[in-house]
């Protein structure tokens, strides 16, 4: 399985008593978000999974879109969830191609997880709109790379 980690686009600033899960992306996040989809719309994607913040949504939407298939939204993709939860959910889609939008705390938390697992880990970063390219064989994950803003394509193996 190969796995595409997005950390949701730029979104506008927390304010004071709003709801976090309603805070949507600006003009500069969905420019972003269109820019993923079409930079992952040809590495095999089969399904899009999402956090149901308004956010993440909105960040996977136009992939999403270009690939015909439905966003789905998993709580366990929520700010706070630990990652043993997290990589729980994504081992339970082995076989498929799966582009993953999620938050800035939940991410690090993952690749934090998987090194301390002994994998492979190249580069460090968590940027807005960054991905992470995640490689599991079935049985263990094997790899994972960073992939910031200045990144304008992704290898394809």
């Amino acid at each position: 399985m190969r796995l595409f980690l997005i950390r949701h686009a730029q979104a506008g600033d927390r304010i004071s008593g709003q709801r976090d899960l309603y805070r949507p992306l600006t003009p500069k996040g969905h420019r972003r978000a269109q820019e993923l989809a079409e930079m992952l719309s040809e590495q095999g994607i089969t399904h899009v999974m999402t956090s149901p913040a308004i956010r993440c949504v909105q960040t996977v939407a136009p992939l999403a879109n270009a690939l015909g298939v439905e966003a789905e939204e998993h709580p366990e993709l929520w700010e706070g969830t630990p990652a043993a939860t997290v990589l729980t959910l994504l081992e339970n889609h082995p076989g498929a191609a799966l582009a993953v939008c999620s938050h800035g705390d939940v991410i690090p938390d993952v690749i934090d997880a998987l090194a301390k697992g002994g994998v492979p880990i190249s580069g460090r970063g968590c940027e807005k709109g960054s991905v992470w390219v995640l490689n599991h064989n079935g049985r263990t994950w094997t790899s994972a790379s960073y992939f910031d803003r200045s990144h304008t394509r992704l290898p394809t193996t």
